[in-house]
């Protein structure tokens, strides 16, 4: 087992395994869907929330913010998709307790996030609600989209939403780090990027329209296409016609070269 902060660290992660095992689907371990850079045991959504729930339960005597920390960073350390998951459910229920510095020591387990599904719960469960305490850890985030893995870039795409929901109107940083990624082709990116868009829209429509155009340029026109959903029907019918009408002359380029 890895090294635990704490007797009830471990306690907590030995009834999590044993919750989980008991829950097997060997249909789900041997899925497509479920190859990942970590182990799977094999359990269903469902029972990874009522493992979640019974441990919490279970636990609750002893389980607070900072244990709910450990846990996660011992279950990232074991590297086991499932134990990961529960332990950021049970993080979440903490969410008013976190601390700024969490993304810090979300630094450490960042690698589990190569996992697309961890990188999900990572991002949108904790790390948006970490960055939004203080959004001067920025840099932290913009390493992870900088980082060849899909993962870790969704980890980080998901985490700015932080800037621009739940009252904070972060929209330049936000928009900074689309600039980063504007041109990935991987469609989780494209879908995870668009999405940032869309919602940055929501707080500053005239930001994302300004930084949409500056880009119809050299950015990938299905991210542009997809992030402009939120801008009016005119403006977002213009960005459309400018990106057709590039795609055209690039078009008529690549004929008269041939």
């Amino acid at each position: 087992m890895a090294k635990t902060t704490s007797p009830a660290v471990a306690t907590i992660l030995k009834d999590i395994r044993s919750a989980l095992d008991e829950k097997v689907d060997e249909k789900v371990r041997t899925a497509p869907g479920a190859k990942s850079p970590l182990k799977v045991i094999g359990v269903r959504s469902a029972g990874v929330k009522a493992v979640a729930r019974d441990v919490a339960a279970r636990h609750k005597a002893v389980l607070d913010y900072a244990v709910a920390v450990d846990v996660l960073d011992a279950a990232a350390a074991r590297k086991v998709r499932e134990e990961i998951l529960v332990a950021i459910d049970l993080l979440e229920r903490f969410r008013k307790d976190y601390e700024a510095s969490l993304l810090l020591r979300m630094d450490k387990w960042s690698a589990v996030a190569d996992d697309l599904e961890i990188a999900e719960a990572l991002g949108a469960r904790v790390a948006s609600s970490a960055l939004a305490l203080d959004p001067s850890k920025i840099a932290t985030i913009r390493k992870w989209a900088r980082l060849r893995s899909v993962g870790r870039k969704r980890l980080a795409l998901l985490a700015a939403c932080g800037l621009v929901s739940e009252g904070r109107r972060d929209a330049t940083l936000a928009l900074d780090l689309c600039e980063i990624l504007l041109n990935e082709d991987h469609p989780v990116l494209v879908t995870e990027v668009a999405g940032l868009l869309r919602t940055t829209t929501k707080i500053d429509a005239k930001a994302v329209q300004d930084f949409l155009f500056r880009r119809s340029i050299d950015g990938n026109p299905a991210i542009l296409r997809a992030g402009s959903e939120n801008l009016d029907a005119a403006r977002r019918a213009a960005l459309i016609a400018k990106l057709e009408a590039q795609q055209a002359s690039l078009g008529s380029l690549a004929a008269a070269g041939r």
